[in-house]
């Protein structure tokens, strides 16, 4: 068998699938483990000549055990304890997560301390500090009081599944720590050498907070260190969007231009060649420590050890089984690694700089090799990495390859110059400080260039998630045709293998079809989708001419404010993962926060055909929430036109697909909420299909509306103000809709939805439908009848 490590690796692999898919039983998937490595062992000795398949099954069981037993140690009884407050101690046993917004870290569990007495336990939480006030080290023992969380499963379809994540983590819950006082520091554990270089990193990086500004002391310890808290939201867009996210997490490229400046080292000092793996070797893994021992780190380093030893051995150097060796081990340490994004990425990537680079260069070997290689070696990682980023980023960039040839050199510099100055500054921080005025010019000059890249026309797009299948099908596609162009002698094996005559045609004529059918534009149904947002409201329209409308962003605290939240963790996300890259018209209900602060992340970043909101809200003297005139205010600055509507006008979306202004007919003033009362209700018709979006209306706006206008009984219904007990008696009475949707958090403070508004939905026979229970509810139709599938 050629290369048998790859393949037995990839029977692993298929037993770790195996298992989270089907959830093995640990018993089950143990005993088979046992029996399948006494058989194999037994067949080495006899020499069985089906050993191959034997180590083939061995493989796979050992894949399933050793899967079953680390989802065995996630679990802890600390889970039971979800939703109540508790008083827990223990060990932080990784290097800290600092954000703006809270620092995390990752919590060994020692003791509950329950009546004053603590109680032995196990688990590993991940404690979360909303005061930054004072920070903790890795090997701190702590005493944490604070509000234990299990996440919940992703509402809307394709999400980030926080929970399935710290599962991959060994994550059984999160703490969630209020206050500075809630945490006790009570003395200091753990590795020694893990310690040392953790504690180095923090006084490193101190020193390049004190010689650069932040947003450049940001950028540099990403480079060197892979710490990207710190960085600023738009620099950290810009980076995403022009492929050189890679950049700022320690990967291959860091690894080994560390791995080069020590060798570079060592031959300065003229060190025997006989010792540069003994003294390389433990460098690369003390930075490896430093960095956090991430899946990138730990491919690359493993790689790296491997040549050397390869190297030092003078044995010959396979990149294939290299690759498995190193995966191999990664897996055995945390099997929950293969479905890690950053894993996935790293070994997609370098598979690509092994596989497809050599290829390319031949193609290409008319081009200078000083210009050959920063083009190829970028087009190789590229072309590897492109589904798998489309996947799980929707993504696609096709300005990478020139923002990589502008500034991979360039991001050499400014590591050597970086580290430079932490060697100087360790012992004299202001010559340090005066060596930093060179890397800071450098940082600079590095942010300009990724900036300028990123306003590109076409810089970068999103595309919709694609099938599983599809992805499969490209990698097959990539391998297939590089091996064509690295060996040619295979095309004429391939030419023999098709049939001859009038059969090639039979055979050639399905394959085109298939193409044409791929690619041939096909008539799409209407579509609403109702995203889960939490306590808020965000719909999402698009025609079957592919026009897009978003009824509303969501929103969460402060979010009109600072410009995070829901917009940019849930709404932004939910239309890129449907391959949306610009809308036809953005409608904010009302200026309440938990249906328009997500607007500004919208138009910070997509474009906008034009805004529609209600004409309540204009005035300074209405009841808007703060920053509603500040978001009015960014989007005229964009030039973005703002029509006020109301009864009477109407959206003509698409040939066949309308929105009927239904209120407010005039301003109403004087309710319990005008702000909510004067939302604009929409009717939406496609086709005789009808759907009646309300905003946040209460009595008095649904009064109005029964006695203005007879309304036609709309199918589909938005319940007005995620389900309150504040709507007039006859409202659901006069409508029947077949289906109501209620747009509601769990959990929310204002107990919603009301008891009494889903006795009155029930008693007219609606199908209800709640984000927080069915996550997103979407409604497709092709003009005939509605159907419905839901996030959960």
């Amino acid at each position: 068998m050629k290369r048998p490590l790859v393949i037995l690796l990839l029977a692993f692999m298929l037993g770790i699938i195996a298992t989270t898919t089907f959830k093995v039983h640990m018993l089950a998937a143990v005993g088979a483990a046992v029996v399948a490595c006494i058989a194999a062992a037994i067949g080495i000795i006899r020499t069985w000549r089906f050993n191959t398949w034997v180590l083939f099954v061995a493989s796979f069981c050992l894949g399933m055990a050793l899967t079953s037993l680390e989802l065995s140690t996630v679990a802890s009884p600390l889970s039971d304890l979800k939703g109540k407050n508790i008083q827990v101690t223990g060990i932080v046993i990784n290097q800290p997560d600092h954000r703006p917004e809270a620092s995390f870290y990752k919590f060994k569990v020692q003791h509950i301390i329950e009546n004053g007495q603590a109680k032995p336990t196990t688990g590993v939480l991940r404690v979360k500090t909303i005061e930054n006030k004072k920070k903790y080290r890795y090997g701190d023992i702590l005493k944490c009081t604070g509000y234990l969380s299990v996440p919940e499963l992703p509402g809307n379809p394709g999400a980030f599944d926080y929970h399935a994540w710290l599962t991959g983590q060994g994550i059984a819950a999160i703490l969630t720590v209020q206050r500075t006082e809630d945490v006790k520091v009570l003395g200091r554990e753990g590795s020694e050498i893990v310690k040392i270089a953790l504690d180095l990193r923090s006084y490193l990086e101190n020193i390049y907070d004190q010689s650069l500004s932040q947003d450049k002391a940001a950028i540099l310890k990403g480079l060197i260190f892979g710490t990207r808290g710190d960085i600023p939201p738009e620099i950290a867009l810009a980076f995403n969007e022009t492929g050189l996210v890679h950049i700022l997490s320690v990967s291959g490229y860091h690894v080994g231009l560390v791995a080069g400046m020590i060798l570079v080292l060592l031959r300065l000092f003229h060190v025997p060649v006989r010792y540069i793996a003994p003294v390389t070797i433990p460098l690369l893994l003390f930075y490896a420590v430093m960095t956090g021992l991430g899946p990138a780190v730990l491919r690359s380093t493993l790689m790296a050890i491997l040549l050397l030893l390869a190297h030092h051995l003078g044995r010959q150097r396979d990149w294939p089984t290299t690759l498995a060796v190193t995966a191999g081990i990664i897996l055995v340490i945390n099997p929950l690694n293969l479905f890690d994004i950053g894993f996935q990425l790293s070994f997609a990537a370098t598979w690509g700089l092994l596989y497809i680079t050599p290829v390319l260069n031949n193609l290409l070997h008319q081009i200078p090799k000083v210009i050959l290689l920063l083009i190829t070696i970028p087009l190789a990682a590229q072309l590897a990495t492109l589904p798998l980023v489309i996947l799980y980023f929707n993504l696609v960039s096709p300005v990478s390859i020139l923002a990589n040839l502008l500034t991979v050199h360039l991001v050499g510099i400014i590591m050597l110059m970086g580290a430079l100055a932490l060697l100087v500054g360790i012992l004299y921080l202001p010559l340090g400080c005066f060596l930093n005025i060179g890397t800071g010019v450098l940082i600079n000059l590095f942010i300009h260039l990724v900036q300028f890249c990123h306003s590109l026309p076409g810089a970068s797009f999103y595309l919709a998630t694609p099938p599983l299948w599809l992805i499969f099908l490209y990698y097959l596609t990539l391998i297939f045709m590089f091996h064509i162009l690295q060996y040619p002698k295979d095309r004429g094996r391939l030419i023999q293998i098709l049939p001859k005559g009038k059969y090639r045609i039979v055979t050639l004529v399905p394959t085109l079809l298939l193409i044409l059918w791929l690619f041939m534009p096909t008539s799409k149904p209407l579509q609403l989708h109702f995203i889960d947002v939490g306590q808020g409201d965000s719909t999402l329209l698009i025609t079957p001419g592919h026009r897009v409308v978003l009824i509303d962003t969501g929103g969460w605290r402060d979010e009109l404010l600072t410009g995070r939240g829901a917009g940019t963790n849930v709404v932004l996300p939910y239309l890129h993962r449907l391959g949306i890259n610009q809308l036809d018209a953005l409608i904010l209900t009302h200026p309440h926060a938990d249906h328009v602060a997500g607007a500004r992340t919208i138009v910070e970043v997509m474009p906008v055909t034009m805004v529609v909101i209600s004409p309540y809200g204009l005035e300074r003297d209405d009841d808007v929430d703060k920053g509603y005139h500040e978001l009015l205010q960014e989007i005229r600055n964009r030039h973005i036109p703002i029509y006020a509507v109301k009864k009477g006008d109407q959206l003509r979306i698409d040939s066949q697909v309308t929105m009927q202004c239904l209120s407010p007919e005039n301003i109403i003033k004087g309710t319990n909420s005008d702000a909510n009362n004067n939302s604009l209700v929409f009717l939406l018709n496609y086709l005789e299909r009808t759907a009646l979006l309300t905003g946040d209306i209460e009595v008095e706006a649904e009064q109005r509306l029964l006695e203005k206008q007879q309304l036609v009984n709309p199918e589909i219904l938005k319940v007005p103000h995620h389900g309150s007990s504040y709507f007039y008696k006859n409202f659901f009475d006069s409508m029947s809709p077949q289906a109501a949707i209620i747009s509601v958090g769990a959990g929310n403070r204002f107990n919603h939805p009301s008891p009494r508004t889903l006795a009155a939905l029930r008693e007219v026979n609606s199908k209800i439908y709640r984000t927080d229970q069915h996550g997103a509810v979407i409604f497709t139709t092709n003009g005939s009848k509605w159907l419905v599938q839901t996030g959960k």
